[in-house]
């Protein structure tokens, strides 16, 4: 994939935050290619053309665009089943790029707070504004620990459980960032909060095995896991409700194969888990 842009805010975005671009544009136009998973991301196309976007994609991009696409949809079904028992709980996206996940899961009840670091929260505030009181650009770098402290959450909320959003993110960091990341929610989300993640496996880590997408960015993957208790396992307050993999999008056939590669390997190439905050 090849992305250039006439604003400079895109065009200086290097590493991590680059990364941006590519659920962006798997959102925008990854359903033409596969209706099924198409999103209905009534901002993404929009965010292209006020950018000034010009976007070259290949066959190499197929994966990626599905790698999205169904994340994509699972959140908005797990996003959706939580709100159902929680409307009145707010909603946070870690590392939020150009997301809005609030378009789907804001009920009128909730408050949805967009977190990134601020080169990207300037991008969001000229291209996607807050689009109510209820949706919150805040700028922020998860890596710094108190990162949960500084979260915009209004009194009230402090003590509901809160749906939380990490998608595309921390494979990009060092293991060790990872970690205080997930300890730090675990830490301090109330009883009943919930996380979603996604991963790749360990052979998708390093220098060897950089994406083709990745190349391109700048930014390799830095950690992975086998599976979504690896994730649980690192805070006894946390448990895996759920583990989802990306052959699921695939049909049977990818499904099978994937079992097999998990009886192997110990989980899915790239998955995503639903985790809960509880007490032990």
């Amino acid at each position: 994939m090849q992305f250039s842009a006439h604003s400079s805010l895109v065009e200086n975005l290097t590493g991590v935050p680059r990364t941006l671009l590519i659920p962006l544009v798997a959102r925008a136009n990854g359903g033409t290619t596969f209706p099924l998973l198409e999103p209905n991301d009534r901002y993404a196309q929009e965010l292209l053309t006020a950018m000034g976007a010009e976007v070259k994609t290949s066959g190499h991009d197929a994966p990626t665009f599905v790698n999205v696409l169904w994340r994509t949809g699972l959140i908005k079904e797990l996003g959706s089943d939580f709100f159902s028992r929680a409307p009145q709980s707010p909603g946070i996206n870690l590392g939020a790029g150009l997301a809005h996940y609030f378009q789907w899961l804001g009920n009128g009840k909730n408050t949805w707070i967009d977190v990134d670091l601020e080169q990207v929260i300037n991008l969001r505030k000229s291209f996607l504004p807050d689009s109510s009181s209820h949706c919150i650009n805040q700028a922020m770098d998860i890596t710094q620990p108190g990162w949960w402290n500084r979260l915009p959450l209004h009194k009230r909320d402090h003590k509901r459980p809160v749906f939380v959003v990490c998608e595309g993110v921390l494979m990009y960091l060092e293991p060790c960032k990872v970690r205080s990341i997930i300890r730090e929610f675990a830490e301090n989300a109330p009883e009943g909060s919930e996380l979603i993640l996604d991963f790749v496996s360990p052979l998708a880590v390093g220098p060897t095995a950089v994406l083709r997408h990745n190349e391109e960015t700048g930014a390799p993957f830095a950690w992975g896991v086998h599976n979504g208790l690896e994730i649980a396992h690192l805070h006894p307050r946390l448990e895996l409700l759920s583990q989802h993999s990306v052959s699921e999008a695939y049909g049977l056939g990818a499904s099978w194969a994937d079992m097999y590669w998990g009886l192997l390997m110990g989980g899915p190439v790239y998955g995503l888990a639903h985790l809960r905050v509880t007490e032990p």
